[in-house]
């Protein structure tokens, strides 16, 4: 659905997804009125850019269509960056550059011609892609990461896999992909283990630590939503997560700093840090991905029916993926967890794929051995 809806262009409210996510209902945020003069002093007349009035409402454009969907930049802060009086270094110019490409589509100005159009995403596209393939940098991933939800959500193939490659081994290197107090990066005890290292600089703020952990679970997200559908493997392993969920959008929006639940993996012991009220729709999205992910390496794994053992083996954790499932529906909050609105007229069309391909495999097994039907 994800990719369907943002290859059309449709707004995700209008086709029953939860509104707080997926909508521009967000709290009002003021936004620096744009000074003309000052945005061409700024960006020194750049011919690779459209007009700067142009600019002003293209990233007004992107807040509302796809941030909605990729919730990785700060309105405020961005706007502020982009739009202040601050003057841009090359890093701000690239996101720009981003930010452009991706939506030009939203546009109606009359100054953009097919051509236009065509010049303006080309030309911004290829910046972005140089300058994250020679600079290693939160903003230079940002970027990145908005072009790659472009990449993916308007192709099927190498394009947008190629350039997901990237990202989800940049994610790791830079360190993003735990948390400062993880155990990876603070042993327990002395070791030569050195994956969890934080070469990047401590976040100025608490926006700026939530706008890290957002980029790399919507990395996370990507990579879970191209390798789903097909037998390859996630580029992103799960060893290397030790993270805390995002927070809720108001929450960030209004700069509250609060602590959230990590995500759940074997090696860590608790996960109930926070409250389920910081958790918003993009948190819950992210436990059903990674519950997702090990049905995925669940439906690779041959099995030899004629084997007692392996058939046991399949049949306890097929179990036990229904019962992560079920925990995890049970715990959604109430306005998160009423499944029997799947099955009423008028209610939710999208059913949760979770289950289709647990009992899909089930149905199949079944097939093939009628003898299990006992299972």
């Amino acid at each position: 659905p994800y990719t369907t809806l943002f290859r059309s262009g449709r707004h995700p409210i209008q086709d029953g997804w939860e509104p707080e996510f997926y909508s521009t209902t967000q709290p009002h945020l003021q936004s620096p009125s744009p000074n003309i003069a000052q945005l061409r002093s700024k960006l020194f007349t750049d011919n690779a850019l459209p007009p700067c009035d142009l600019l002003y409402v293209l990233v007004n454009l992107y807040f509302n269509n796809i941030n909605t969907w990729c919730p990785i930049l700060h309105r405020k802060t961005i706007l502020d960056l982009l739009f202040g009086p601050s003057a841009l270094d090359e890093a701000d110019r690239i996101l720009l550059h981003a930010i452009v490409a991706t939506t030009l589509r939203f546009s109606t100005d009359q100054r953009l011609t097919e051509e236009s159009r065509r010049h303006y995403h080309d030309i911004s596209k290829q910046k972005v892609l140089l300058y994250g393939l020679e600079n290693s940098s939160v903003k230079a991933l940002q970027a990145l990461v908005i072009l790659t939800v472009d990449l993916v959500g308007s192709s099927n193939g190498p394009p947008g896999r190629n350039l997901l490659t990237l990202i989800t081994r940049s994610v790791v290197q830079l360190g993003l992909a735990v948390e400062a107090a993880s155990f990876s990066v603070l042993p327990s005890s002395p070791t030569i283990y050195t994956l969890g290292a934080m070469i990047l600089p401590e976040p100025e703020n608490w926006i700026e630590e939530e706008s890290r952990k957002r980029l790399f679970w919507m990395v996370y997200l990507l990579d879970r939503y191209t390798t789903i559908a097909t037998a390859f493997e996630f580029a992103l392993d799960e060893r290397e997560i030790d993270r805390t969920l995002p927070c809720r959008d108001y929450l960030w929006n209004e700069n509250q700093n609060i602590q959230t639940k990590w995500f759940p993996k074997s090696e860590r012991a608790t996960y109930d840090l926070g409250q389920p009220e910081n958790l918003g729709t993009f948190s819950y999205y992210i436990e059903i991905l990674g519950i997702l992910s090990r049905i995925h390496r669940f439906l690779k794994r041959p099995v030899d029916i004629s084997a007692l053992t392996d058939v046991e083996k399949w049949q306890g954790e097929y179990r036990e993926l229904e019962c992560m499932l079920t925990s995890w529906k049970f715990n959604l909050p109430e306005d998160y967890g009423n499944m029997a609105q799947l099955f009423q007229p008028g209610g939710i069309t999208a059913i949760n794929c979770g289950w289709v391909m647990l009992h899909g495999k089930r149905e199949k097994l079944l097939t093939s051995n009628p003898s299990l039907l006992t299972f």
